[in-house]
C-alpha cells in the first residue's frame, strides 16, 4: 500500500524534543513493594472481543515486567464514563484508563490527569508520526498519548448496493445532494425495510460538517458553540430530506437503530443499509458482506475530516504508582507483541514502526482503512482544538433535537436556535 510522507513519515528531530519523546522504551524504575510486586489498575471500554484481546496484552506485559500485576477493569461505552465520574470524584480513578472526544479536555480541566512529562523518561513517541504526539497536548500540556487514529468515513455495503443495480458512488467527487439521491434510488429498488442511509448524529460529524461549510463546532477558545444556525439547519434539513425521500427510514425505525446497542445490530449490521457515516475502526464490526469505506461527501469542495484519536491513554494525577503505569502505556503503544494481537481495534498505531510490524497482518478489511486514513493524511487537513470541557452533553443535545424534528415536533429552525444555544450553556459550563 502506499505510504503518504506527510503523516506517516518519522518525526524530524525538532519534534523528538517535544513532551514524552526524551524516554526510551524501557525503564529502569522498579515498582517493587515490600511484599510484592506493585498492582496498578488499568481501565478502558469495550466488547468482549476488546477485552479478550487486552487481557493477552496484559499478560505479555506482566510477562516482560515481573515487578508490576495489573488489575482488569473494563466495561461497554456508557458504563465506563459513569463509572469514571464516580470513581474519579471518590478518589479512586484507575491508574491508567483510556479516554476520547472531550473526556481529555475535561478531567484535565479537574486537575485529575498526570502532566505526562513527569515521567517523559518512561513513554517513547520518539517514532510516532507526525502531529500525533500533539492530538495529546491541551494547551500545550501532555495530559494523554494516542492509541490509534482514526476518522469519520462513509461505509458502504456494495451487497446491498448490487442488489438495487445502483452504481457505487466516486467519493471524490460526490456531495451531499448525490448522497441524498443515491440513499433514495437504493431504498427505491430494494425490498421494503432496507435503506440508502440512516441519520448521523455524532458530534464529531458535525464538526466535519461545520468545517465543510468553513466553520467550526466551538470557538477556539472552546466558551460557545461558533456553528451558525444556517448551518445546523441545514444539517437537521438534509436528515429530514432524507426522510421524505425514503433515503432513510421512518423516525421510529431511525431511532431505534441510532440507539442500537452494537454495531452489528444496526440495519448496517444486518445487510440492510447501502451507506453509514462511521468511525473508520468501527466497520469491520458491522457485517461480513465485504463492506467499502469511502471519503464522506464534499470532502472534495472544502475538507472536513481529519485524523483524530480513536482513544487516548491517561494517567490518574492522584496515582500511587505513575511510573509503572507509564511503563504499561508505553507497552501498549510501542510494543510491537502488544501491536499484533491489538492490530487496529483501537485505530492506526502512531509508532510507524510498530505499524510497518502490523499491516501485513491484516485482513482485507483492515487493509482498506489503513489505505483509507493514508488518502486522509495526503490531504494534510489541519485538526481542530480539542473537544472542550463539558462538550460531552452536545451529543446527547443533538440526538434529542434531530428526533425532535424527525417525529414533526419542531422545525429544523427551533431545533437549530435551541441547539445552538443549549450548547452555549454546555460549552461555558
Amino acid at each position: 500500500m502506499t505510504h503518504h510522507p506527510r503523516f506517516w513519515r518519522l518525526v524530524g528531530a525538532a519534534a523528538v524534543t517535544a513532551p514524552l519523546a526524551s524516554g526510551c522504551g524501557n525503564s529502569d524504575t522498579s515498582g517493587e513493594g515490600d511484599d510484592g510486586p506493585v498492582t496498578i489498575r488499568f481501565a478502558w471500554w469495550g466488547n468482549d472481543t476488546r477485552a479478550q484481546e487486552t487481557m493477552q496484552v496484559i499478560e505479555a506485559f506482566e510477562a516482560k515486567n515481573p515487578d508490576i500485576k495489573v488489575s482488569a477493569d473494563f466495561s461497554d461505552f456508557g458504563g465506563y464514563w459513569d463509572k469514571m465520574a464516580t470513581q474519579t470524584a471518590g478518589g479512586d480513578a484507575p491508574d491508567l484508563f483510556a479516554m476520547s472526544g472531550s473526556y481529555p479536555s475535561e478531567y484535565a480541566s479537574r486537575g485529575a490527569l498526570l502532566d505526562l512529562s513527569e515521567v517523559s523518561g518512561i513513554i517513547d513517541t520518539s517514532d510516532f508520526a507526525e502531529g500525533t504526539v500533539e492530538l495529546g497536548q491541551i494547551d500545550g500540556t501532555q495530559y494523554t498519548v494516542t492509541a490509534g487514529v482514526n476518522a469519520m468515513s462513509m461505509v458502504v455495503d456494495p451487497v446491498v448496493f448490487e442488489a438495487a443495480g445502483v452504481d457505487l458512488p466516486d467519493d471524490e467527487t460526490w456531495t451531499w445532494e448525490d448522497y441524498s439521491d443515491i440513499a433514495a434510488e437504493v431504498s427505491a429498488k430494494t425490498p421494503p425495510g432496507t435503506y440508502g442511509t440512516t441519520p448521523m448524529t455524532n458530534d464529531s460529524f458535525l464538526a466535519v460538517w461545520a468545517r465543510q461549510h468553513g466553520e467550526e463546532l466551538y470557538a477556539k477558545d472552546g466558551s460557545s458553540v461558533a456553528m451558525s444556525e444556517d448551518t445546523l439547519v441545514d444539517w437537521f434539513e438534509m436528515n429530514v430530506e432524507l426522510m421524505e425521500n425514503g433515503g432513510a427510514p421512518e423516525a421510529s425505525v431511525a431511532v431505534e437503530d441510532i440507539n442500537s446497542g452494537s454495531p452489528e445490530q444496526t440495519l448496517m449490521g444486518v445487510g440492510r443499509q447501502g451507506m453509514k457515516i462511521s468511525w473508520s475502526n468501527q466497520m469491520n464490526a458491522y457485517s461480513g458482506n465485504g463492506l467499502m469505506m469511502m471519503k464522506l461527501p464534499g470532502e472534495a469542495e472544502e475538507p472536513g475530516t481529519w485524523l483524530r484519536s480513536s482513544m487516548e491513554y491517561a494517567i490518574s494525577s492522584g496515582s500511587s504508582h505513575p511510573e509503572e503505569a507509564a511503563r504499561l502505556l508505553n507497552f501498549l503503544v510501542n510494543d510491537e507483541e502488544a501491536a499484533k494481537v491489538i492490530k487496529l481495534d483501537r485505530g492506526m498505531q502512531a509508532n510507524l514502526e510498530v505499524r510497518a510490524q502490523v499491516l501485513p497482518l491484516l485482513d482485507e478489511g483492515k487493509q482498506q482503512e489503513a489505505d483509507y486514513l493514508d488518502r486522509l493524511a495526503a490531504m494534510d487537513i489541519t485538526p481542530p482544538a480539542p473537544l472542550p470541557p463539558g462538550s460531552s452533553d452536545t451529543l446527547k443535545i443533538l440526538d434529542r433535537q434531530l428526533f425532535e424534528v424527525l417525529f414533526g415536533r419542531i422545525s429544523a429552525q427551533e431545533a437549530a436556535k435551541e441547539a445552538e444555544q443549549t450548547g452555549e450553556t454546555t460549552a461555558e459550563g
